[in-house]
């Protein structure tokens, strides 16, 4: 087997290597935005509790217990709900993107290292041929 075939192997090789290891990147992601879109209150990176109206009542308390403000709790109640509503159009928003970026990224990994593959195979198999 000649230098060039072996630098052609090598080269074949490590983008097949870097393709799987980009799939299993991609993969994660993709895991991680269904798991977030399925539960929008529960997704991480946000600052108040939004899972229930009683949590987010408990994070509104200071240190001492005492109320931060006077607001009655209808009013409090229409914030909740805003801000919820905000979470679930920020998340479905959030978790779309990163669904379609890494989508479309591990579709071209595939691309690539089934390309990529099969041109090492023949190259395997013309350097069999020949030797």
């Amino acid at each position: 087997m000649d230098k060039s075939n072996r630098i052609a192997q090598a080269y074949g090789y490590i983008v097949c290597l870097v393709a799987v290891i980009v799939m299993l990147i991609s993969l994660t992601a993709i895991l991680n935005a269904l798991f977030e879109r399925a539960n929008p209150l529960q997704a991480n990176g946000y600052g108040s509790a939004l899972s229930s109206f009683e949590a987010y009542k408990a994070t509104r308390l200071t240190v001492d217990g005492t109320r931060t403000d006077t607001v009655s709790e209808a009013a409090l109640r229409q914030r909740y709900d805003a801000l919820v509503a905000d979470r679930i159009v920020t998340t479905r928003y959030r978790t779309g993107r990163t669904l379609m970026t890494h989508g479309i990224l591990l579709l071209v990994a595939i691309g690539l290292f089934a390309f990529h593959w099969r041109w090492v195979r023949r190259l395997n198999g013309a350097a069999g041929s020949a030797g």
